[in-house]
């Protein structure tokens, strides 16, 4: 009998041999490799959830869940090491008794912390601040995904909207940009920005030409 393996180190070599076109949910054939790491996926999920009986009360129900995932994680690229695993991570603190639907356990595989990128909260605010008229030409970005995710948003837009609406279309953008990482995506670098002009050095007579100019003034305005 084989070792146990890791979901997400299986996950990684998972190759979908076909994805049906035929109307309705999709049904997703896959080989045996990619049957143990959903196996293994759905062993861990069972233990961390003790109501999964609730939502997988049948195979059906249970297999339809795997398509589900298999489907969108092959559109999302989370089928890799370490992405599957930071969903478990995230599905280990969460305290409901059910399991999430596969839509969201693939959000919680593109959490912004699987990528090392700032959370959204933070990265809205980065956005926020780098979109604004005064940062032009000085906006310093910390990844190019927040710097895209404000692109695609529109800067005039991100400023303009209401904050509940534009941290809602920040979110919708930002987890793009996560997708295309995860698809092995390489980002466009965000734009640098340009660094001050260095003060030039003046000669001693200019400085002292300056101080004159200044002592005058202010001696003058003393004897007002």
């Amino acid at each position: 009998m084989s070792a146990p393996r890791n979901a997400g180190e299986v996950a990684a070599n998972l190759k979908p041999q076909q994805l049906a076109q035929a109307p309705g949910p999709q049904q997703v054939v896959v080989d045996d490799a990619t049957q143990d790491a959903l196996a293994d996926l759905m062993r861990r999920l069972k233990g961390v959830y003790t109501g999964w009986r609730q939502v997988w009360p049948t195979e059906q129900e249970e297999f339809a869940w795997q398509d589900e995932f298999l489907a969108e994680g092959i559109r999302s690229g989370v089928l890799r090491a370490g992405l599957v695993d930071h969903g478990m991570r995230i599905a280990g603190k969460d305290q409901r008794p059910w399991p999430p639907t596969p839509g969201q356990f693939v959000s919680w595989c593109l959490a912004p912390e699987a990528f090392g990128l700032p959370g959204e909260d933070k990265a809205y605010k980065i956005a926020m601040r780098n979109t604004h008229p005064a940062q032009a030409g000085m906006a310093r970005w910390p990844h190019p995904a927040v710097y895209h995710a404000a692109v695609a948003c529109g800067y005039l837009a991100l400023q303009n909207l209401e904050r509940k609406l534009g941290q809602q279309l920040f979110a919708e953008k930002y987890l793009e940009q996560r997708r295309r990482m995860a698809r092995g995506e390489e980002l466009a670098p965000a734009p640098v920005a340009a660094l001050p002009a260095p003060l030039r050095k003046g000669s001693p007579e200019v400085a002292n030409e300056h101080l004159a100019k200044m002592r005058a003034k202010l001696g003058g305005g003393r004897g007002r």
